[in-house]
């Protein structure tokens, strides 16, 4: 069996978030591009809807980035 702390609590989102700011800056960023082209675009364009593809991509990565440096941060912490 393994050992460890069962049921260990995520470090809280802001501390994860700080550890890659750079990679959520671009998330928010390409986020802010597609609402912008939806915004000029219009429902009837293929742009509209690409963005908002694009919008549910960028929140998807965003929440399994931070499922990886909670579990990355909860491996290290079980070594301290």
């Amino acid at each position: 069996m393994r050992s460890g702390r069962h049921g260990a609590a995520r470090p809280p989102v802001g501390v994860l978030i700080q550890q890659d700011r750079i990679d959520f800056a671009l998330f928010v960023l390409i986020g802010v591009i597609a609402l912008v082209s939806m915004v000029f675009s219009g429902p009837a364009s293929i742009v509209f809807w690409l963005g908002l593809l694009t919008i549910v991509a960028c929140g998807v990565l965003v929440f399994r980035r931070i499922e990886q440096l909670s579990k990355l941060e909860l491996r290290d912490s079980e070594f301290l």
